[in-house]
């Protein structure tokens, strides 16, 4: 039986302390420090578990331990963030927030797997971010810092964890001002085959699997010849339990990011994801829609052979900061470039890829015929993003806090409460008719939910105060709840 528990509260807000303790010592709270403002997402993130009716005959006493249900005394835990990227230069904070996920989640949800893993356990926090991403930046900005220190004072097992072996840290005009290559020790490659669902899209060999930002003849090289390889972080796999922990936003390339999505963090190399196949569907692409061709495909080619040059010369800088001008010129022009928009075929089938191996790889990249590992989610919805994400997401003021044992359901309820039908978009879909490596035990609308304290049918729910999300501008009209 599937667990989906959701706390929707118009009130619900940030705490500013730092720490985020909560303001109300409940029985179960291990910690000498008690917030002196209140503290309401520590409370709904309580809250939640309770109305889930997790370990519900000691909910009240010391011993409550509502997470236990998922984790044994021991384990490890990989919490799956976030954190794209750092808060740029003319980002509001409101617009940060709605971009990555805040550490007043994160000290909530960690104090209670603390609980479950015990003092032998431990809890590891981050993901990959975006190839430029300022990693101290973002800990820092988030909160998520502040929430470290917390455990490192009181002594527990908690570290945080950057993902990337590639980082390329760029100025704002696109050139890069430090590059890091670091050890493969932690990476593991992991080769789908005939598994992976992008074989469906691969049978020609002309099909040209791209990522931005990334040499192509990279990304080409780990989908080529029957081949398809991810290469994630050894850290995620040795965990026994991943929760992933995203925000409630959208997402341009495959119109909502939130458990499923959020797995992409998990990657090592991110030059192995498959964001888009060059071109537009008539010459066997999904880059772009066909209109604009000759322009779209003219920029596409020089942002290809800029990437082929040397990152850290004068020449590959100053081409990459022509190139970042052409692209932003064409976005005004044109959103739908780069795989942003609803025909994009490519970027689910990868990220579901990816979900599929947190499910059933071992710690050595095998998969295996039954699932490894538990995948819970916690989702960040206090403000949530809407319209330009992941990158560049409005602020909308949601008040949400869901929890399940189930990413694809969680990601479907995700999608109702935003405003968008999740059987019109091809990351949900998918996952009711896969047959090998299935992350759903069947159709969600008929799942009972507990929402406010209440048995609510999934198919029932509606966004709160009847606010729906505005879509990637490459997804209106297409994903919206009639």
């Amino acid at each position: 039986m599937t667990t989906l528990s959701i706390i929707a509260d118009p009130n619900l807000d940030y705490p500013q302390e730092s720490g985020f303790s909560p303001s109300e010592r409940f029985p179960e709270y291990r910690y000498a420090e008690i917030a002196c403002q209140p503290n309401l997402v520590y409370g709904a993130v309580r809250s939640c578990f309770a109305q889930a009716g997790l370990d519900e005959a000691h909910f009240g006493s010391p011993t409550w331990n509502p997470l236990g249900e998922f984790i044994q005394p021991g384990q490890r835990v990989f919490v799956l963030c976030n954190f794209v990227f750092h808060r740029r230069l003319n980002e509001s904070a409101a617009q940060f927030k709605a971009k990555c996920t805040q550490g007043a989640m994160l000290r909530a949800l960690v104090d209670y797997l603390l609980i479950a893993v015990g003092s032998a356990g431990k809890i590891c926090f981050g993901n990959a971010p975006v190839q430029s991403c300022q990693w101290e930046s973002v800990l820092e900005e988030t909160g998520a810092q502040q929430v470290l220190d917390f455990y490192q004072a009181v002594g527990a097992r908690v570290t945080a964890q950057d993902l990337r072996l590639y980082v390329a840290e760029r100025t704002p005009f696109g050139s890069i001002r430090k590059l890091e290559q670091r050890q493969d020790d932690n990476a593991v490659s992991i080769d789908l085959g005939e598994q992976s669902l992008l074989t469906q899209i691969s049978q020609s060999a002309t099909t040209r699997f791209r990522l931005s930002d990334y040499d192509p003849r990279r990304t080409e090289a780990f989908h080529a010849n029957g081949s398809h390889v991810y290469v994630l972080n050894q850290q995620v796999l040795a965990a026994d339990v991943i929760v992933s922990l995203p925000k409630l936003k959208t997402h341009e390339k495959v119109g909502i990011t939130c458990a499923l999505k959020g797995c992409v963090g998990a990657i090592a190399h991110k030059d192995c994801l498959a964001h888009h196949r060059f071109g537009p569907p008539t010459t066997g692409g999904d880059e772009y829609p066909s209109d604009r061709f000759y322009i779209k495909r003219a920029a596409s080619k020089v942002h290809d052979w800029v990437q082929q040059t040397p990152a850290n010369g004068v020449q590959g800088n100053s081409l990459r900061v022509i190139d970042r001008l052409l692209r932003s010129g064409l976005r005004r022009l044109s959103p739908t470039t780069a795989g942003a928009w609803w025909g994009n075929d490519t970027a689910w089938r990868m990220a579901l890829d990816i979900a599929r191996i947190l499910r059933y790889a071992d710690a050595k990249g095998v998969l295996q015929p039954a699932p490894v590992r538990p995948h819970l989610v916690l989702i960040d919805g206090v403000i949530g993003g809407e319209g330009t994400g992941p990158l560049k997401p409005t602020p909308v003021k949601s008040g949400i806090v869901l929890f399940s044992d189930e990413p694809v359901l969680a990601d479907a309820v995700s999608a109702q409460l935003m405003g968008f039908a999740p059987e019109k978009i091809p990351l949900l879909q998918a996952t009711l008719t896969l047959q090998n490596y299935p992350l759903t035990c069947g159709d969600w609308d008929k799942v009972m939910c507990s929402y406010n304290g209440q048995a609510q049918e999934v198919g029932a729910l509606t966004p709160p105060s009847n606010r729906g999300y505005q879509p990637p501008p490459g997804w209106c009209g297409y994903i919206e709840r009639a």
